[in-house]
C-alpha cells in the first residue's frame, strides 16, 4: 500500500506502525539496524532529524522503502511504500551454536535469532572478552553457515547466510 508523504511529520506514525506490524520493539529494531533503542525512539519522534541513509536502513528493516513519483509535471512527491517482508528460513534456537557462558536467545519474527550474553544466575557479571570482537569471532567460528552480526558488545543477530541482508 502507498502512503503519500508531503511533510516529514507524516512519517512519524508510519514508522511506529510498521515496526509494530513486524512485531518488533524499539530495541529489537535497533538491534537489526545496528543502533540503540534510544536512537530508534529519536527517529520515530523526529524523523526529519535523521540522515536519509539511517532512515533508509530502518525502512528496509521494517519492509518499506522510499520512492519518488511524479504527480504532475511541476513536481514530485515522496512516498513510503510497504514492501513484502523478506523471508528468511527460520533458525531454531537449537540450531545456533554458542560458546560457553550465560547466553539467552530470542527468535525474531524475520527468522533470525537475537543472542545476548547475560549475567550469570547468581547475578555476577557475565565474563568479559579479552579483546573487542572475541565474542563475535567465537560465534562466527561456531556458526560458519550463518551470518553473525554484532549489535552491541553483548548482542548479536544470527541469520541464515544469504546473498545480502
Amino acid at each position: 500500500m502507498d502512503y503519500p508523504l508531503r511533510f516529514v511529520d507524516q512519517l512519524r506514525p508510519h514508522l511506529k506502525a510498521l515496526r509494530k506490524k513486524r512485531g518488533l520493539t524499539q530495541a529489537q529494531a535497533g538491534a537489526l539496524v545496528g543502533v540503540s533503542q534510544a536512537r530508534i525512539a529519536e527517529i520515530e519522534a523526529n524523523p526529519g532529524a535523521v540522515s536519509l541513509e539511517q532512515l533508509a536502513k530502518l525502512l528496509s528493516t521494517l519492509g518499506a522503502t522510499f520512492f519518488l513519483r511524479e504527480d504532475t509535471p511541476s513536481g514530485g512527491v515522496l512516498y513510503a511504500r510497504e514492501e513484502p517482508s523478506t523471508t528468511y528460513e527460520p533458525l531454531q534456537n537449537a540450531a545456533v551454536n554458542l560458546p560457553a557462558g550465560p547466553w539467552t536467545t530470542r527468535q525474531m519474527s524475520d527468522g533470525s535469532v537475537l543472542v545476548t550474553l547475560s549475567p550469570g544466575e547468581t547475578g555476577a557479571p557475565a565474563p568479559q572478552s579479552a579483546a573487542p570482537g572475541t565474542l563475535l569471532r567465537q560465534l562466527q567460528a561456531l556458526n560458519p553457515d550463518k551470518d553473525v552480526k554484532p549489535t552491541s558488545r553483548r548482542n548479536f543477530v544470527i541469520r541464515p547466510k544469504t546473498g545480502s541482508w
